[in-house]
């Protein structure tokens, strides 16, 4: 039967495509803008809305999978209640179809931001209480109140499950993630200042793999995280720099610098400013580090590899695609 993507273009859903095709699966994806992220893959391509139900009718299949992938990141606020409206009402649509059309099971991508991840002291787990009423970031919200909306449809016989990625990095990036960016800026050094403290960070060919774990072992109605490894920024940049063969950075940016800038947002926003970081950014980099991937690792047998091997393949990959020198040369083309 046909495996459908929702998302595709994205990081994580670039990767799972070429994932599923190895696995000679018949693949049909939506998005709205994939980018180049598909092609040459032997894929349909259906643009539309994930909040379109009757579109969505039109693509799902009785006995079809789904990887519901499609979401708004933000750590700028709701953008217009974008966020809330594509991470809340979509994953509610998309749930909502699989089950009236009966699909054979949904595998929604959440967050590691679903959970309230701002409170230190315990570890984060499944059990963690949820970023409703905890978290200032709308996006965590929408994150937790989308996976809600799908087991709320498991519930009334969904065959849905949920995984919750932690900060995902690797190759694939066609679409140069905030992280993605950061590894190009490396590879044509020299690095000024990076920020303090750092994040949970895990392979985005691990993420695809306890995705398709998931599918295959996962308990109906249940949450899976998968974590990967707390590295600080400025040692993810050492790791780069060691792999790439160029000088490191050596200094981080004082958290007092980046908390003034962060409460000034607001008024720079105000005056039709973009803040150099805002208090959702600042929040996240501050996050309890102790994410763990305990039951995914148990029922699932998921297990994430080295950080260093990541980075490895994120420079094979963007050396393998041009991708420094296409954009460099893009860069020269409009000066």
């Amino acid at each position: 039967m046909t495996t459908i993507v929702t998302g595709a273009g994205g990081h994580v859903g670039a990767t799972l495509v070429r994932a599923l095709l190895e696995q000679r699966r018949a693949v049909e994806v939506i998005d709205l803008d994939p980018g180049i992220a598909l092609d040459g893959l032997d894929v349909k391509v259906h643009r539309g809305d994930i909040r379109d139900a009757a579109f969505l009718r039109g693509v799902f299949a009785p006995g079809s999978t789904v990887f519901h992938l499609a979401s708004v990141i933000s750590t700028s606020g709701d953008k217009g209640g974008l966020v809330p409206s594509v991470n809340i009402e979509g994953a509610r649509t998309v749930a909502t179809v699989a089950r009236e059309v009966g699909v054979k099971r949904l595998i929604h991508t959440s967050s590691i931001h679903a959970y309230d991840i701002d409170t230190h002291g315990a570890p984060i787990t499944e059990e963690t209480r949820l970023a409703i009423g905890h978290s200032r970031s709308p996006y965590n919200v929408s994150k937790a109140q989308g996976q809600l909306a799908v087991f709320e449809q498991v519930d009334k016989g969904l065959n849905g499950v949920v995984v919750n990625p932690c900060g995902v990095i690797g190759p694939y990036d066609y679409k140069a993630s905030r992280m993605g960016k950061f590894f190009r800026a490396i590879a044509r050094g020299p690095m000024g200042p990076v920020g303090p403290s750092g994040f949970n960070w895990v392979d985005v060919r691990d993420v695809v793999d306890g995705m398709l774990k998931a599918e295959e072992k996962g308990r109906a109605g249940q949450a899976y995280i998968l974590a990967g490894h707390w590295r600080s920024n400025l040692e993810m940049g050492r790791i780069a720099a060691e792999i790439r063969g160029v000088p490191a950075p050596t200094k981080v940016m004082p958290l007092w610098s980046l908390k003034l800038m962060g409460a000034l947002g607001p008024l720079l926003s105000a005056i039709g400013k973009r803040p150099p970081v805002t208090q959702e950014a600042l929040d996240a980099l501050l996050a309890n580090p102790d994410m763990r991937h305990d039951k995914a690792t148990r029922e699932l047998g998921y297990q994430p590899r080295p950080v260093e091997d990541t980075v490895r393949a994120i420079y094979a990959w963007l050396d393998a695609e041009k991708v420094l020198e296409r954009e460099k040369a893009a860069y020269k083309a409009k000066r």
